[in-house]
């Protein structure tokens, strides 16, 4: 997953790269790893999720909640995105939400 966008708080875009996008050769960004897992984010958007990840380690999974523990699963991140960072511009290769039932 790729996730561009522009954070009004800090005034600046970010760029971050999950799973086969964060592997790709590109080097984009710094590497923050949790949990097994690694991502590649512009280096605001990185300090910010090293920050969340030792500090404030929930998201929120929509505008009402509820929180559930900050992760860097693909689903997780991009509703920290969007409802705890702001600003999302675009996604590409989003993850697909579970099926009902």
């Amino acid at each position: 997953m790729i996730v561009t966008g522009y954070d009004d708080r800090q005034g600046c875009g970010y760029v971050l790269r999950t799973g086969a996008d964060a592997t790709d050769g590109v080097p984009v960004g710094e590497e923050i790893s949790y949990e097994g897992v690694v991502v590649r984010a512009t280096p605001e958007l990185a300090a910010m999720l090293r920050d969340a990840l030792r500090d404030r380690p929930t998201a929120l999974l929509s505008w009402q909640g509820p929180r559930v523990p900050l992760t860097l699963e693909d689903g997780v991140l991009l509703a920290w995105l969007m409802h705890d960072v702001g600003g999302v511009l675009s996604v590409r290769g989003a993850p697909r939400p579970p099926p009902v039932g």
